[in-house]
Formats: C-alpha cells, sequence, structure tokens
C-alpha cells in the first residue's frame, strides 16, 4: 500500500512538473480541447509523459522496495536504523507524500482559478449578443484588382525575443531579422516599439491561435455533455473566417503545416474553412519524395516545409486566380524543437536551446520572406507574419512582457496609428482583410476592429483584457451557434 501511495504521489507530482515545462502555464480550455483530439496525432508527446511520469514511478518504486525490505541489513548501525524506522513509518509518510504532492499538482496548474473558470461557464452573457458583428452579414468589398495573401504563423515567436528600448530579457535580439522586418513594414504594437497583442482566454495555444486570428472569436468549450465538441464534425462551421471570405470572392487557397493535420484538429478547420488544399506531415510521406522520409521522424523540419512552400507559391502564382496561403512553422515548438545545421550557427552554445532555435527561425522565416519578395507574384501580395501564441516554455517567466508578434508587409495602406495599441488577436482578422485593400463596412469583424481604422478596440473602449477573460469565459446562445451551427436550447 505505501508503495502504491508513493506511485500516485510520484504520478501526480511529476505530471504537474511536465505539463508546465512543456506546456507553460496551461488553462482550462487548453486542458478541455485537447482531451478531444485524437491522441495518435502526437506520439511523442504522449512519450515523452510516460517516459516522464508512469516509468519514472515504477523505476523508483522498485528501488525504494528492494532499498526498504526486511530481506538484508545495512552494514552501518544508524543507516539500518533510519532504514528500519522509514520501512516502519512507510504508511504514515506515504500518506503524507500524496498530500504534498496533491498540494503541489494544485498549485502549479492552478487548480482554483481552473474551478472559478468552470463556475463562469454557468453563467449566460449577452457579451456575444452585444459585440459580436456576424462577417456573413457584413458588407466586405474588394479591389478591381484582388491582391494575393500569405500568412506565416510563427510558432510561439513573440515580440519578448527582441532586444528594443523597453524590454531586453535575453541580453541579446533573438530576432534580428525579424525586428528588422518590423521596423520597415507595419507593426501593431501596445508600445512605441516592437509589440503584439494582448493574449486572452481561448487564443493561448495552437488552434486556438490560429482560430482567433482568422476567424475573431476564442475557443471556449460549453460544459454540457450532451452537445460536446466533437472535431469528428464540421469545425465551428458557423464561423465565417477569413479563408471563407476569401473563397467566395474566387481565391485559391493552400495550407501548408509541418506536422500530422490531425493535431488539434487542424484538418477539420482546413475543410471547414474554405475547403483548401492541404498539406500536412502525412502528406509529405505519402506524396513527397519517401525516401527522403521514410526513416525521419514524423514531423517535418521548417527548412524543408519552406522548400515545399516555395513550390507551392509558385504553382499559385501560375494559376489565374488570387491566392491565399497560409505556412505554420513549427521548429520552436516549447523553444527546442529543433535546429537547421544546414542554414544555421550555434550562437549561443552547442545546443538546442532556446535561444539557438529562436534565432535560426528568425533567420529562416526573413530568407523565406526575402525570396518572396523576389518573385514577380510579390508586386501583388501582402505578407502577414504572425506569432501563434506565447512559447510554452517554463524559461520565459510571467514577468516579462509577452505578447505574440505581428508584421504586415507590403500592405495597401498605410498604418496611421500602429503604436500603443491595445488590441487582442481578435483584432488580427478585419486587420488582415483590409491590409489586402478591401473595405469592410464598419471596420469590424466578429470580435475584432481593424487597426487600419481610426476606431477603438473593444479593448480600448469597453474592456480591460481581465473583464474580456470574465465575459468571454460564460456561455453566449451565438457562441453556441458558432460552434454547432444551429441554435442550442
Amino acid at each position: 500500500m505505501s508503495l502504491f501511495l508513493f506511485f500516485c504521489g510520484f504520478i501526480i507530482f511529476s505530471s504537474a512538473k511536465w505539463i508546465v515545462r512543456k506546456f507553460g502555464q496551461v488553462t482550462y480550455e487548453q486542458i478541455m480541447f485537447h482531451l478531444n483530439m485524437p491522441f495518435d496525432s502526437e506520439i511523442r508527446i504522449i512519450l515523452s509523459y510516460f517516459q516522464n511520469t508512469f516509468m519514472t514511478g515504477i523505476i523508483l518504486s522498485f528501488v525504494l522496495y528492494f532499498l526498504f525490505s526486511q530481506r538484508y541489513h545495512l552494514k552501518f548501525a544508524k543507516l539500518e536504523k533510519a532504514r528500519t524506522y522509514i520501512y516502519k513509518k512507510s504508511l504514515r509518510l506515504s500518506v503524507l507524500y500524496l498530500i504534498f504532492c496533491i498540494i503541489y499538482f494544485c498549485i502549479r496548474m492552478n487548480v482554483w482559478t481552473m474551478l472559478t473558470y468552470h463556475n463562469h461557464k454557468r453563467i449566460v452573457s449577452n457579451f456575444y449578443e452585444q459585440h459580436y458583428v456576424i462577417p456573413q452579414n457584413t458588407l466586405i468589398t474588394f479591389p478591381d484588382k484582388p491582391r494575393n495573401l500569405v500568412i506565416v504563423f510563427m510558432e510561439s515567436i513573440e515580440a519578448t525575443f527582441a532586444k528594443t528600448a523597453t524590454h531586453n530579457y535575453f541580453q541579446e535580439d533573438l530576432i534580428p531579422n525579424i525586428h528588422a522586418l518590423s521596423d520597415h513594414n507595419i507593426n501593431f504594437s501596445d508600445t512605441t516599439d516592437l509589440g503584439g497583442s494582448q493574449v486572452v482566454d481561448g487564443t493561448q495555444w495552437t488552434q486556438a491561435g490560429l482560430f482567433s486570428q482568422t476567424c475573431g472569436a476564442p475557443i471556449q468549450l460549453p460544459i454540457r455533455e450532451a452537445n460536446f465538441f466533437n472535431p469528428k464534425y464540421d469545425f465551428y462551421p458557423n464561423a465565417w473566417c477569413i479563408y471563407d471570405i476569401l473563397k467566395q470572392h474566387n481565391y485559391n487557397e493552400s495550407f501548408m503545416i509541418g506536422s500530422n493535420g490531425k493535431f488539434a484538429g487542424m484538418n477539420r478547420f482546413v475543410k471547414t474553412h474554405g475547403h483548401q488544399r492541404f498539406f500536412d506531415s502525412q502528406y509529405f510521406h505519402r506524396s513527397v519524395n519517401k525516401l527522403l522520409y521514410k526513416k525521419r521522424r514524423r514531423d517535418i523540419s521548417d527548412e524543408e516545409l519552406f522548400l515545399h512552400a516555395k513550390e507551392e507559391l509558385n504553382s499559385l502564382s501560375k494559376q489565374n486566380k488570387p491566392f491565399v496561403f497560409t505556412l505554420m512553422t513549427l521548429d520552436t515548438h516549447f523553444g527546442t524543437q529543433e535546429f537547421s545545421e544546414k542554414e544555421c550557427t550555434y550562437l549561443y552554445g552547442h545546443e538546442k536551446n532556446l535561444k539557438n532555435v529562436v534565432s535560426c527561425a528568425d533567420l529562416q522565416i526573413a530568407h523565406f520572406v526575402k525570396w518572396i519578395q523576389a518573385q514577380p507574384f510579390y508586386e501583388n501580395t501582402t505578407i502577414v507574419l504572425l506569432g501563434d501564441h506565447l512559447m510554452m516554455n517554463s524559461s520565459l517567466t510571467p514577468e516579462m512582457k509577452r505578447q505574440p508578434l505581428n508584421i504586415f508587409i507590403n500592405s495597401v495602406i498605410p498604418a496611421n496609428n500602429a503604436k500603443n495599441r491595445v488590441f487582442t488577436p481578435f483584432d488580427i482578422y478585419p486587420t488582415m482583410i483590409e491590409s489586402m485593400g478591401a473595405k469592410i463596412e464598419g471596420h469590424k469583424l466578429a470580435l475584432g476592429t481593424s487597426l487600419f481604422s481610426n476606431l477603438p478596440t473593444l479593448t480600448e473602449s469597453t474592456f480591460s483584457i481581465e473583464k474580456m477573460n470574465t465575459e468571454i469565459r460564460k456561455s453566449s446562445k451565438i457562441y453556441d451557434w458558432l460552434l454547432y451551427g444551429d441554435t442550442t436550447d
């Protein structure tokens, strides 16, 4: 019994440490969302969890069993006396250890905050009724010559990594090339320096970051078992996203990621919104140079992904239709995912640490942008670089001022009010539309306000970030309509 209690305690303790180390401070929504995702899409993460929790727990339990069993006696009297004492008190000590682990888990995982969050779900709000602008009912006028759009979601890239007049967290500028791009283009910021959006609930992980910035709403799952979210079906069928708008205006659409498309329901999102041509790691394993990928890991590195992206952009540019191409990078996942020894130099030690991986991603992204700028189709193309969410790495602390980065390159219209703005990922959605020269009646879509307009965002006019978090946690019939595709009781 003592060993069993120790084992349970260790699983609880190590689970909290592993989750925070891998994902940073997770939210209730993030946990609920991923529990509804296919587990086979991220085998490496599952294996990492079992190795660091269950396997380690089993090994330690066996070690303790042999150390404190009564089958032998230690030569040193004091050690034998201590061993005997621990053995006799093992049940009591195991109970205390289990209680300690439970308390540690509750503190590290912010269980109290999650319980409060759950209670908010039982409250009905009119937030969406008052502030959600239904894109399907909004007049959007595109120019006679529609522009192409390239969206690059830069995995976990934050303004935090730059060295500016207001922050220098790493004593180095880890993203000098991206920083330079922001200086010569448009970066919407909450300061006069390089900055980004204010993260709110339902925008803090990959799919939520994508959805919030292209559809203008958070991912918030209702706590109702009968209507529980299921990614096997349409992904927010009544949300009208940038891809739905562009498809309606006869755009070709392609979406490319280096991971398994099942992860986070990405394939369902792409199919529901725009029915885009979709490339994921499984596509490349099946269709592109099977000998190259046969003995490789499941994911495709950014180095390879950018090569495929260039091929697809060349193909799209030769068709007689405007296009939107979306690329989601992966190397900076967790801050230490991948490093390209072919393209990058180890500037900060000789290992895949956060600084090296981020600086390598910075170089590769800048090279990709430079390549696009050298192509004939660039003149009629707007490029948007977006951090999808904050980096999930325990070395980045809440004391740092952290925002996902945004850069608008080759925008049709200038930004007269880009600095000292208070905005959320929702505002990126209409901002991208207007950066292409389209005109939105009222400059608002979903929960977002175009940052190219002179109108204040919701967080500049009505809500603090804390108040917005409180409101979007509550239940809403309009939100259920977005989620399920019909009205609910």
